[in-house]
């Protein structure tokens, strides 16, 4: 995630947190960009990608910056925050950060991994990494002999450094899970067929084959995941309702194609899912939809 996420994330935030407390609709974020330090050059794309991905409304005046929050913004504003509470992901994250953070830094004098604390570009949804999830995320690299240091009196991580196996992760492109964790031939294979598979989820195939050791057969979820590509629009939902319903199809077509499908991910996407679609029940798509998802979860047993 990189600082122009996060100023995106901030920006959002900050939008909503003064219409709330001014009752006002417009704002001017040109005095969000002089309160953080952030040039007229860099706030015009920042607002423009926001425009872009509709979560801002750009209102054309003669002088300021003059926005306001659509109910998309609002809606990825609440999804962010939801995923800020994930300690699962947040877990894996700061391991994998860890490690890409000192093999890009490997060069320096790196005294303290308080400087990767305090790197801009290192977040979690615009959130910054805690001391005690830093911790406990370089313990377990090191107990994975990926990573060393020394523990000054009060727990702070002094001189980290990625060792030769912390090298050979990054530069395999695999995450930290993925390497500690190979996955062996003589898996179970899954064979899907997504029909006239388009829309929303990114990289989608018509025909997907599956080796996962993990002895879930991932079809049913994979095939409501592409349904929803092809039907959202169809579903008479509200823009925010929608953009969240394709948010989580998309996690969930990820998590289903992953070379480990973890049950209770599948589950909580799933029923987060099907819980989105109660407002679309009264359509066709809506509620072949909804049975898919009552399918898929039958699966898991």
């Amino acid at each position: 995630m990189s600082l122009a996420d996060r100023q995106r994330i901030a920006l959002l935030e900050w939008l909503e947190e003064l219409v709330h407390d001014s009752d006002s609709e417009v704002v001017d974020a040109g005095t969000w960009a002089i309160r953080n330090g952030v040039p007229e050059a860099e706030l015009l794309p920042l607002m423009h990608s926001l425009v872009d991905g509709g979560f801002l409304k750009d209102l054309v005046v003669d002088q300021g910056c003059w926005v306001s929050l659509t109910p998309a913004g609002i809606a990825e504003i609440r999804s962010i925050q939801a995923k800020r509470t994930n300690r699962l992901d947040r877990n894996i994250y700061a391991r994998n950060v860890i490690l890409q953070w000192l093999y890009d830094h490997e060069e320096e004098q790196v005294r303290s991994l308080a400087e990767m604390i305090n790197d801009p570009q290192v977040h979690f949804y615009g959130d910054p990494l805690t001391s005690d999830e830093t911790g406990r995320a370089f313990s377990y690299l090191r107990e994975q002999s990926m990573v060393r240091a020394r523990r000054a009196f009060g727990g702070d991580i002094l001189t980290p450094r990625i060792t030769a196996r912390g090298i050979a992760c990054v530069e395999s492109g695999k995450t930290v899970a993925d390497f500690t964790n190979p996955q062996h031939s003589g898996g179970n294979v899954y064979n899907t067929y997504l029909p006239n598979a388009q829309g929303v989820i990114v990289g989608e195939q018509q025909n997907f084959t599956q080796n996962n050791n993990a002895g879930i057969d991932p079809s049913a979820f994979i095939r409501l995941a592409g349904y929803l590509g092809q039907v959202s629009a169809t579903l008479g939902l509200e823009d925010s309702e929608r953009i969240e319903l394709e948010r989580a199809a998309q996690e969930l077509h990820a998590a289903a194609t992953s070379t480990s499908p973890e049950p209770g991910r599948l589950q909580a996407l799933t029923s987060r899912i099907v819980e989105g679609l109660t407002d679309a029940a009264g359509t066709v798509a809506g509620q072949i939809a909804l049975q898919m998802g009552q399918d898929a979860l039958g699966s898991l047993g």
